[in-house]
C-alpha cells in the first residue's frame, strides 16, 4: 500500500514534467520512492461515458497481479486507496512506450531489437491465455499498451477491459473496444472475444513492430499506394485470405523496400515474419494459429542463424 501523500512526494505533487505517458481514463507518471523508479497510475473520471470507473480499476488489479510474474507483463508493486478513484503503481519502464518508436517517429529499434519485442509480448499474451486458471482475453493488444525496460524487453500492460472466459464456454460476448478497424472481424461483427481475437490483434501489432509504421498508414498511405500497386501482381505471401495477404504483403514490401535491413543474412526471417502476420490476421478465427504457436514460431525465428 502506497499513501497519497508517498505518491505525491515521489511525482512532485504530479508535476507535468513527470508524465511519461497518456491513456483514454489515465495518466502516467515517473516518480522516485524510497530510491527506487516507480510509475505511478492516476485514473480520471469518465464522465459522460457509459463506463464504471472503479470496476475497470478493480478488473485492472485483478489481472494484473496474476501477471505479475510474467515477465513480459508490467509488474503491478501496490496501489493507493486514499484518493476518489485508486491510484495504482507499477515498475518503471526505462524506455518508455512502444508508441515513441512507431507513432512517434522516435529512434529506429534494430532489427533484433523489435524481433525480442514480439517474441516478448507474444509470451505474455499466451501466458494470459494458457497460463492462469481461468483463460483471459486481453481485448486491446495495441502498442500503446506496451513498455520496454532498460534492455528493450516488452511489458505487456493495460487489462482494465480484460475479460475471463467462464468454463464451459467458447468466448465472450462484449463490445467492441479501441480503435475500430485494429479489432477481428468476429470481434467487428458479432462481439465474439476469443483467444484468437487477441491473436488477430497481435498480428496487426507484429506488422507494426516489424516495420516501425502505424498498420493503416501502411495499408493507406500514399508513400506505399505506388509500392503496393507495383507489387501486387507478384505477391510475397499466397493466401485466399484478402486481408492477411495484403497487410502481410506490404509489410513485407516495406521492409525490403523502405528499411535497411533487407539482406541475405535476413531476408528468411523476414519472410517468416510476414507470413506470421498473414497468418495471425485470417478472417476465419479457426485458420488463425493460437498464442503459444506464436510465440514458438517467433522464438524459433528469433534464433535463426544469420
Amino acid at each position: 500500500m502506497y499513501s497519497e501523500e508517498n505518491l505525491k512526494k515521489a511525482t512532485n505533487n504530479f508535476h507535468h514534467d513527470r508524465v511519461t505517458h497518456r491513456d483514454f481514463n489515465y495518466t502516467l507518471y515517473k516518480g522516485i520512492h524510497q530510491g527506487r523508479y516507480i510509475s505511478v497510475k492516476k485514473f480520471k473520471p469518465l464522465l459522460g461515458l457509459n463506463c464504471d470507473s472503479l470496476g475497470l480499476i478493480t478488473n485492472e488489479v485483478a489481472v494484473a497481479s496474476q501477471m505479475s510474474k510474467q515477465k513480459n507483463a508490467l509488474k503491478l508493486l501496490g496501489c493507493c486507496i486514499q484518493t476518489e478513484l485508486p491510484m495504482l503503481v507499477y515498475e518503471f519502464p526505462a524506455n518508455g512506450n512502444l508508441s515513441d518508436h512507431i507513432e512517434k517517429n522516435g529512434w529506429p529499434l534494430p532489427w533484433e531489437t523489435k524481433l525480442k519485442i514480439a517474441s516478448g509480448i507474444a509470451s505474455a499474451v499466451a501466458y494470459l491465455h494458457h497460463g492462469l486458471s481461468k483463460t483471459i482475453i486481453h481485448r486491446d493488444i495495441v502498442y500503446g499498451h506496451v513498455f520496454l525496460d532498460h534492455d528493450n524487453v516488452a511489458k505487456l500492460s493495460e487489462f482494465q477491459t480484460s475479460v475471463p472466459i467462464p468454463a464451459g464456454e467458447t468466448h465472450v460476448v462484449a463490445g467492441v473496444f479501441g480503435t475500430h478497424g485494429f479489432a477481428a472481424p468476429d470481434v467487428e461483427k458479432y462481439g465474439w472475444h476469443t483467444e484468437k481475437s487477441d491473436v488477430y490483434g497481435f498480428g496487426i501489432l507484429l506488422c507494426e513492430i516489424l516495420t516501425g509504421k502505424r498498420y493503416d498508414a501502411l495499408r493507406w498511405g500514399s508513400e506505399f499506394s505506388d509500392i503496393y500497386r507495383r507489387n501486387s501482381s507478384n505477391s510475397v505471401v499466397e493466401s485466399n485470405d484478402a486481408w492477411g495477404r495484403d497487410l502481410a504483403n506490404v509489410c513485407a514490401i516495406h521492409l525490403k523496400t523502405k528499411s535497411n535491413i533487407w539482406d541475405e543474412e535476413n531476408r528468411v526471417q523476414v519472410m517468416e515474419c510476414a507470413e506470421l502476420v498473414e497468418r495471425c490476421l485470417q478472417t476465419n478465427p479457426n485458420e488463425r494459429p493460437d498464442m503459444i504457436q506464436v510465440a514458438k514460431a517467433l522464438r524459433f525465428n528469433k534464433n535463426i542463424q544469420h
